[in-house]
């Protein structure tokens, strides 16, 4: 699919949290390979039951990979967010309002997951949050957030590396799409007075 020409882009950068969080699930995943296949030498597991303990291990470290944010793209029609598998694509048309928020902050013990991934390479997917109600996540970095709302109540939430240069170019476009449906709304009045002064 065209998004349009790329005018600003970042990385999907972890944070440090982000970073804790990844190493320590990487390294429960690599105890869990090297004690069945521990057991596997002693014989207490079947050839069947280490390729199950592998698979699954497999899929913890590399599915939520596939759908983590790696990267920011402002283009001319909207944003993207890159990721190996299904990029997210949002119009500047769709925004209705767009702020810089701390994670930190807006979180709280309460908020739920309701799929994605909590910390693991990020947080991403689809949360409800007791403070913002439910939010799309797609952050690596939990501080200097934009908190994105579009016109049909959805908001999103991203973690560029510039967040303030995100902020200015968006609010820009935002700007411009707004003028574009004011003038279209104003094309046929344009119309009919241009008409009537052809005529005479």
């Amino acid at each position: 699919m065209d998004f349009g020409h790329e005018i600003y882009s970042s990385k999907a950068s972890m944070g440090l949290s982000v970073k804790i969080l990844t190493t320590v699930v990487f390294f429960l995943v690599l105890i869990l390979i090297l004690v069945s296949l521990h057991f596997y030498v002693e014989g207490r597991f079947s050839t069947e039951v280490l390729a199950g303990i592998l698979a699954i291990a497999v899929g913890i470290i590399v599915i939520p990979y596939m759908y983590a944010p790696r990267m920011y793209v402002l283009t001319h029609r909207g944003l993207v967010i890159r990721r190996l598998v299904n990029d997210i694509f949002i119009p500047y048309s769709e925004m209705k309002n767009i702020s810089i928020i701390s994670y930190e902050k807006q979180s709280s013990a309460a908020d739920i997951r309701l799929w994605g991934s909590s910390g693991f390479y990020g947080f991403f997917g689809q949360f409800k949050m007791l403070k913002l109600g439910y939010v799309n996540l797609y952050i690596t970095n939990t501080r200097n957030c934009l908190l994105i709302e579009k016109n049909n109540g959805e908001k999103i939430i991203i973690s560029p590396e510039n967040s303030e240069i995100f902020l200015r170019i968006i609010k820009g476009y935002m700007r411009l799409r707004e003028r574009e449906r004011e003038m279209q709304r104003y094309r046929p009045l344009y119309s009919l007075t241009q008409l009537y002064m052809e005529l005479g």
